[in-house]
């Protein structure tokens, strides 16, 4: 029997007995198991289990459904007994979220286990494309509504999708609008032990895409609602994305734990619940801990004049140099409720002397399943900490809170709980306002400098590109910083591009010659090249590039800089111009990460694909 190959299925409202109370409907949320593999796999919060079969016996599995062409790709049989699910009126509601850019689709069906024979009723969506089904006895074949969806949905990415059926006539409704309906008759009778629900993905165009990615809530109700009902069960979801809680009466995280800024002695995590609680955190340099820090959020509140926030930050000081520890954040809400994040661990910075690896990730936007992806195979390289080079959403302003809960946290929770991270913020979060929420970092403007080893890192927000001209903001800063810097090797990290060979973000380069790169960016590189930065790195645009050493706007093999654009931790891909730049070493379309290694004065480099293929090579040494 096919479950689910990652997600869990959490069933909220289900009668123990086989009998369903009238009005009680059955409700289940979806959510990918994005946690580590060994001995690392954790999932901070309560624990939710994948659905079982209702079946004991060894049985063939049942036919699969081919919708737009596809087999699916992930299916969840058997997890209700059709003997609860309704038997004439229903409405079958779906919250469904799609921020990817290729066409991938979800449907939920009442379908015979045995027979290739329609299904008793259907309602998916593929693209933008809607369709719900009924069979009924008037007709041969199954009642087929179909709708074309032309709105992008609410904040751009969630739909709200309803098909109900009042005992003779079927009705569609999108994002709280009735789209058509029809009357249709009685609904033919099916033989309950022949039937079983299924629901299924078909994202072959999104490999690494889970069911949970795009269906988050399936709803199942005993009668046919009413317009009004619908509009106030789409305002309950609304409200919830909005806050960014996952799943509805649940006590859990919707972020982190979230390790930043870590140093030889100490290091700071950040976390949020969907509501207030009381903490505990508990480490040490084994388990059992030696040591806690108590949180009494009630009182900070108050000193706060009121203020209520559930996102919660703590630095622990006072720590040994290279050394791992671990930790367990215990929650205690005003109810009375308990949760756990679970053991995890970090290793604070390494000294001067030591050697180190470090990965860099860019522009992890909309695509959780390729931050699953890169955190699992960054994870199994172990690096000390890891960089992010801007876009860790795709637009997490003020407004879009559900990109940070639902897309960055989700895909990034279980690296960044264990592997400390040092960002900058890119065009997705430019405003700043939950990029600093969310940060624990020497600054909150959105530059910093930080040492690790024998290195110094640059940090910088070219969302300001006033402040990379000579009497900028960040430019002065920065020459000050490089000035009195005496490590071994310098790093520089910002989120948009001084040379790029992209196809279209400098002009159409496939209409006419276009520039190479963002010149008020470029403005800040005489810094650069002055103070013998050793690499920069950068994202916004969704493909690798290695540059050649780089001086004086020309190839420099002894004196130049390095530029690495690493836009492919989950972006849209996007492409390169048709002819090789000057300055290009390497190129590479496709999701991607790198790491680096540091020992002394030799630095090691490799690219990898998120098939673990390596597609890039470099040795420096000083």
């Amino acid at each position: 029997m096919t479950l689910s190959k990652t997600g869990w299925v959490l069933l909220l409202v289900l009668s123990g007995s086989n009998i369903v109370a009238q009005d009680t409907p059955l409700e289940f949320w979806f959510w990918p198991k994005y946690t580590l593999g060994q001995k690392a796999e954790n999932y901070p919060g309560p624990r939710m289990e994948a659905p079982v079969s209702q079946f004991n016996v060894i049985q063939s599995e049942s036919v699969p459904l081919i919708f737009h062409g596809e087999e699916p790709t992930e299916r969840v049989i058997d997890f209700v007994k059709s003997s609860q699910l309704p038997k004439n009126p229903f409405s079958i509601e779906m919250w469904l979220v799609n921020h990817v850019n290729q066409p991938v689709g979800v449907m939920a069906t009442l379908k015979n286990r045995i027979s290739g024979e329609e299904p008793a009723w259907l309602v998916g969506v593929y693209g933008r494309d809607l369709v719900y089904t009924l069979k009924t006895e008037d007709s041969h074949f199954a009642t087929m509504i179909q709708h074309k969806i032309k709105e992008r949905g609410w904040k751009d990415y969630w739909g709200h999708v309803v098909a109900t059926y009042d005992g003779n006539n079927m009705k569609l409704y999108l994002n709280g609008e009735l789209i058509t309906e029809g009357a249709v008759g009685k609904r033919k009778a099916n033989d309950d032990s022949m039937y079983e629900l299924e629901v299924a993905s078909y994202m072959k165009n999104e490999p690494y895409m889970d069911l949970g990615n795009q269906l988050k809530m399936l709803r199942i109700h005993p009668r046919a609602l009413s317009k009004e009902e619908i509009r106030q069960r789409m305002d309950k979801l609304m409200s919830m994305v909005t806050e960014g809680k996952l799943f509805p009466g649940l006590f859990h995280f919707t972020a982190g734990p979230y390790l930043n800024n870590a140093s030889q002695s100490g290091i700071s995590m950040v976390w949020e619940t969907d509501r207030a609680a009381d903490f505990v955190v508990e480490y040490g340099k084994q388990v059992p801990y030696d040591k806690k820090i108590v949180l009494n959020t009630q009182k900070i509140e108050k000193e706060a004049g009121g203020a209520e926030s559930t996102i919660y930050k703590v630095t622990l000081t006072d720590l040994e140099p290279e050394t791992p520890y671990f930790y367990n954040i215990k929650a205690t809400a005003r109810d009375g409720t308990v949760m756990q994040s679970g053991p995890l661990t970090f290793t604070t910075a390494v000294r001067e002397s030591g050697s180190y690896s470090f990965a860099v990730i860019g522009d992890t936007e909309a695509r959780p399943h390729i931050n699953d992806r890169i955190s699992k195979m960054v994870w199994e390289e172990r690096p000390n900490f890891a960089v992010i080079v801007g876009d860790l959403t795709d637009g997490g302003v003020k407004d879009h809170k559900f990109e940070w809960n639902y897309e960055y946290f989700q895909g990034i929770t279980q690296l960044a709980s264990r592997v400390p991270i040092f960002p900058v913020p890119g065009n997705g979060e430019d405003d700043l306002y939950w990029y600093n929420q969310y940060h624990v970092l020497p600054k909150n403007d959105g530059y910093y400098t930080f040492h690790y080893g024998n290195a110094q890192f640059f940090m910088l927000n070219s969302n300001r590109p006033q402040d990379f001209s000579t009497e900028g903001k960040q430019y002065q800063w920065l020459e000050e910083e490089l000035k009195k810097s005496t490590a071994t090797w310098k790093f520089v990290a910002h989120h948009h591009a001084p040379y790029s060979a992209d196809d279209d973000d400098y002009g159409d380069s496939w209409k006419q010659k276009a520039e190479t790169g963002d010149l008020a960016i470029r403005k800040i590189v005489p810094l650069y090249e002055k103070y013998k930065v050793d690499m920069v790195f950068f994202g916004h645009l969704h493909t690798y590039q290695r540059t050649l050493p780089i001086k004086d706007n020309k190839v420099s093999q002894q004196n130049g800089v390095i530029y690495v654009q690493g836009g492919g931790g989950g972006g849209n891909l996007e492409d390169f111009a048709p002819s090789r730049a000057w300055f290009s070493a390497k190129t590479y379309r496709g999701h991607h990460y790198f790491i680096i290694t540091v020992h002394d004065r030799e630095l090691n480099f490799k690219m990898y694909d998120t098939e673990g293929r390596m597609k890039d090579y470099l040795d420096l040494k000083k």
